[in-house]
């Protein structure tokens, strides 16, 4: 396989990943924005609160086993019998621990039911049910994707998109957000109903499938995991609790659900990052591995950057007029949390390289000395600053897990963070926010966005083609994984845009 095959392969992956899950993640804020608006700001905050306990116990039940199969559930068990007995081993495991935690979730919603009254009892028994559908969900998608089946997953991901929407907006229009939730069950459903596809009822349990290196590669996942949800992902949820109010909850969720649109797109990627890099340790090809690693992070930036600063910078007008004026108190924790984005999106890169080189303990310890951080930071910054502190305590520690994966990643695995690139890249984007930042306080409302984001985009097409920021060869690359895709209308327009941003 040529380099250039190798990064196409990489990169059609990648945009078979990004193509569904834009529609995830449109669905996703949107069902964000109608939780706001019809519930408000504290009814917004508990909903996302139930979606952190869920994905939290989720993450604790898996014990890894989603990350093992997604890693070697592929290439590495060839086309035989051997990668259905390791799914159907550790679906085993995995059910039996989806059990444990299910009875602890009904035990505490008895309790709830017995000390306070029935409607905060179903608003738990939803979160349970939340929990059970994102759980298999996760890990069929890792089945489904480590046997690079990625168009499956891609249409099982729209139709949950497509009934999330609906079901969310009728949802908490009847019942508030315990109907709000309805509507993120079933977003997972189509996926995890599709792991009966994937057990062949002639396959037996093994423990041997499970090989000592596979355990301890699943068990320094799953720390790391449990590490990212229950303390680097929205424990600043907990915090605000504590310190503030369950209105600065609903704040808080607000802004991270404009970050989130970035940083989700990035985490969706990864699997395919996963897969591919893995294939190029197994051929032990150090040149395409450190090519497509540093192609990946340039192409990426790219992408990232602009969206992350300029959508910061626009943020006084852009946030109430999705979410409301009621959400006014969340610019400035809003624009912190994105314009620090970008690097939380770009980790996903070396982390993907450091797990596919099978040093999942390197992962944990830079997850355990970010915990570690979160928490003091969140510690000393929410008293003192409220808002605004939780968000720059995210920003501080996007900041260090950056720096210590690109660290790692060339310590362990010999590939380097192109610099050089980041640097022209990060020009090219503050040029952008300066232009849009323009607009945004020149004019007001709905008519400062309509010239901020041209006037942004144009300075950044401008900026990348000065700047020289997109080779030849990475247009080439693009062209022949996306051309097919694309309408043939649009062709011709996608080849002179990028023969404009590469000129030869």
């Amino acid at each position: 396989m040529t380099m250039s095959t190798s990064a196409s392969n990489l990169l059609r992956s990648s945009l078979i990943s990004l193509a569904a899950t834009s529609i995830s993640l449109v669905a996703g804020f949107a069902s964000s924005i109608i939780a706001a608006r019809l519930l408000g700001p504290a009814g917004s905050g508990k909903v996302a609160y139930a979606l952190w306990v869920a994905t939290a116990a989720a993450a604790l039940a898996d014990m890894g086993l989603p990350q093992t199969l997604l890693r070697n559930a592929g290439s590495l068990s060839g086309n035989g019998d051997a990668w259905k007995i390791l799914v159907r081993t550790a679906l085993r495991s995995f059910l039996i621990s989806v059990g444990m935690i299910t009875a602890v979730i009904l035990l505490f919603t008895a309790i709830t039911y017995v000390h306070r009254d029935a409607w905060h009892a179903w608003f738990w028994l939803v979160t349970g049910l939340l929990f059970l559908s994102y759980a298999f969900h996760v890990f069929s998608t890792a089945v489904a994707r480590g046997r690079n089946r990625f168009g499956q997953t891609a249409r099982t991901t729209l139709l949950g998109g497509t009934m999330q929407v609906p079901l969310v907006f009728a949802g908490a229009w009847l019942l508030g957000p315990t109907g709000a939730l309805i509507g993120y069950v079933a977003r997972y459903l189509p996926q995890a109903l599709k792991l009966r596809g994937y057990i062949d009822p002639a396959s037996k349990y093994s423990r041997n499938a499970l090989t000592p290196e596979m355990l301890r590669y699943g068990r320094y996942m799953w720390l790391s995991d449990l590490i990212e949800i229950l303390v680097l992902s929205r424990i600043e949820f907990l915090f605000l609790g504590i310190f503030l109010s369950p209105t600065s909850i609903g704040y808080f969720a607000a802004g991270l659900g404009l970050a989130g649109l970035i940083e989700q797109a990035m985490l969706q990627i990864s699997p395919a990052l996963i897969v591919n890099f893995t294939e190029a340790h197994a051929r032990n090809d150090q040149q395409a591995l450190d090519a497509a690693y540093q192609r990946v992070i340039r192409i990426v930036a790219l992408i990232m950057l602009p969206i992350s600063l300029g959508g910061a910078t626009i943020m006084p007008e852009l946030l109430p007029l999705i979410f409301g004026d009621a959400f006014e108190p969340a610019i400035p924790a809003a624009a912190t949390l994105l314009a620090f984005v970008s690097l939380a999106g770009m980790s996903v890169i070396p982390w993907g390289i450091i797990g596919a080189s099978g040093r999942s303990a390197v992962l944990l310890r830079i997850q355990i000395a970010s915990g570690i951080s979160t928490i003091v930071l969140l510690t000393a910054l929410v008293p003192l600053l409220g808002l605004e502190g939780a968000a720059l305590a995210r920003a501080m520690i996007v900041i260090l897990t950056f720096t210590l994966l690109g660290l790692m990643a060339w310590k362990y695995v010999r590939v380097a963070v192109p610099i050089a690139a980041l640097a022209k890249t990060m020009l090219a984007a503050l040029l952008c926010a300066s232009a849009a930042g323009l607009g945004v306080y020149s004019l007001d409302g709905l008519a400062a966005l309509v010239v901020a984001i041209p006037a942004g985009a144009i300075t950044y097409m401008l900026a990348i083609r000065f700047l020289r920021l997109v080779t030849p060869e990475d247009v080439q690359i693009l062209m022949d994984t996306a051309a097919a895709k694309l309408p043939r209308a649009s062709r011709p327009f996608a080849d002179r845009l990028l023969n404009f941003l590469a000129p030869s």
